[in-house]
């Protein structure tokens, strides 16, 4: 018997529709779910300015300028994930399925994975992208990654 869901979406145009299903098995099966977004600077387009590896974003050699449009533009990333974490938590209330929203930073395999080790999760529900072959190579797929290594079943929505 399924009972907690981790529903880890993103910023993709499916993100509501792998939510949604997520919540829909979840309200069918009465189960809890935890929803997570992962704030991985490599999937986001945003500029990096500085070495994550350095414990975070360690200014290099770039102007003041730069240094503050990127920690800026951040800063609204986490701000505007946030409250879509929070839309999905008010969704699932009015449905009455209990819900607690999770943000993250790191590598989005890897901490699905170990978000849904951690809080004993029996289902993780991810989306797929449907990436260029090459790309998948090249980059690697989340959802590849956390079929291969999640501690439990993975329902994949695809687009």
């Amino acid at each position: 018997m399924l009972q907690k869901i981790l529903i880890a979406t993103g910023d993709s145009p499916e993100a509501q529709k792998i939510f949604e299903t997520g919540l829909l098995l979840a309200e069918k099966l009465g189960a809890k779910i935890a929803i997570l977004h992962v704030l991985n600077p490599m999937q986001t387009g945003l500029e990096l300015v500085g070495n994550p590896a350095l414990g975070g974003i360690a200014p290099t050699i770039a102007n003041d300028l730069s240094i503050t449009r990127s920690q800026t533009e951040w800063q609204d990333y986490e701000r505007l994930s946030t409250e879509r974490l929070q839309l999905y938590a008010k969704q699932a209330q009015d449905r009455h399925v209990p819900a607690e929203i999770l943000q993250n930073f790191g590598e989005s395999g890897r901490v699905i994975c170990d978000t849904a080790r951690d809080l004993g999760a029996d289902l993780i529900v991810i989306g797929s992208h449907q990436k260029s072959r090459l790309s998948e190579m090249l980059l690697g797929s989340t959802s590849s990654y956390v079929l291969h290594h999640a501690p439990c079943s993975v329902t994949v929505v695809r687009e």
